[in-house]
């Protein structure tokens, strides 16, 4: 119980420092609400671009309820007089003025990028994202909470589930946290709790490649895991980036402290460092659906032949505006616990979910 509030304390703080580094590192500024943008059918507003995201444009002027979404690939003209975070699919990030020309004339079709006193046209479908950078550091957070309930009267069987996301971008920095927890109970057996906490933080240093760290905690019931934490530094390169895909690898070494439950005589206490391979993937489909997979494996390095693989997927299908249908895969495989445990935590979760 010690070694588990302790690191969860560590995780704590972590986080606080995390948060304040971005909160308070850069200035707020009031947003204007005078952009323009022009459609290719000639439709016109005026009001404020919020971001663009999977090829689309959340754009909301005064006299509407909530924002409507635009195909970038249709918007013929924009202006705005604030400046943006943007990301191309080559990488590059720019924090900037942005125009987009309409019309027949030479630099038509392109994105005038005003950055670090240059002015770089670019084509619109190069631009991966478009994010406000006069927002507060609460409202640039993206993210997702989701919650399933299952009960089965034959033997008196619960199930519980609840998961969470947040993410944060800046123009080089990248932070996202997951947190998830599984509760089962039935009448004639044990229940069984599982909870996980993630965090990882990439550091861009060129079009392609970046840096950072990783820290998780894991509890499992099911592998008689009371608490295992790890955490390390990695170093990475995006290998597929376009408006609706994301893929990166990443490859560095961890170190992982791990408490089992009691049993007889034996160590419940172990400590390892291991290797650590990675990759993340993230694609948006249809409009309605995306798909959201992470894969670790760890050699060890301290236990050589020991292997640990940690896996993470959900789907999410939108059924309203920000509410969705969740489905959620997840795996943890030790090819040699060191304690007489199973080998294996493999589970399916469902339920409904919204995002912000």
């Amino acid at each position: 119980m010690a070694i588990a509030s302790c690191s969860r304390r560590s995780a704590v703080k972590i986080a606080l420092i995390l948060v304040a580094t971005f909160c308070f590192g850069h200035p707020l500024l009031a947003k204007r609400n005078d952009d323009l943008v022009i459609m290719k059918n000639g439709d016109r507003f005026t009001g404020e671009i919020k971001k663009l995201e999977n090829g689309i444009l959340y754009f909301k002027a005064s006299y509407m309820l909530q924002s409507v979404e635009l195909d970038w690939a249709q918007v013929d003209k924009l202006e705005s007089q604030d400046q943006f975070f943007i990301t191309l699919k080559s990488g590059k990030r720019f924090t900037s003025l942005i125009v987009k020309s309409g019309g027949k004339e030479a630099a038509a079709n392109t994105l005038r990028i005003e950055a670090e006193g240059e002015s770089l046209r670019i084509e619109p479908l190069d631009v991966v994202a478009i994010q406000q950078s006069e927002k507060g550091f609460w409202s640039q957070l993206n993210g997702s909470i989701d919650y399933g309930l299952s009960y089965t009267s034959g033997n008196s069987a619960l199930s519980s589930s609840l998961g969470a996301a947040v993410e944060y971008q800046r123009t080089k920095d990248l932070v996202r946290l997951t947190t998830s927890s599984q509760f089962n109970s039935q009448s004639k057996g044990p229940n069984t709790n599982r909870y996980t906490f993630d965090g990882q933080y990439f550091r861009q240093i060129s079009q392609r490649w970046f840096y950072g760290g990783v820290l998780d905690l894991l509890k499992s019931d099911q592998q008689d895991l009371d608490l295992r934490t790890t955490v390390g530094a990695v170093f990475g390169r995006s290998v597929v980036r376009t408006h609706r895909t994301s893929f990166r690898l990443f490859a560095g070494t961890v170190f992982s402290r791990e408490n089992y439950s009691p049993q007889g005589q034996t160590a419940t206490t172990q400590q390892n460092a291991e290797a650590l391979i990675g990759a993340n993937f993230y694609t948006f489909r249809f409009k309605v659906l995306d798909v959201r997979s992470s894969a670790l494996l760890y050699p060890s390095l301290s236990d050589p032949g020991r292997v640990r693989l940690s896996s993470d997927s959900n789907l999410h299908i939108e059924l309203i505006k920000d509410f969705y249908w969740d489905f959620h895969l997840y795996e943890n495989f030790d090819s040699r616990p060191p304690v007489n445990a199973p080998r294996n935590d493999v589970g399916v979760t469902t339920g409904i979910g919204w995002k912000f």
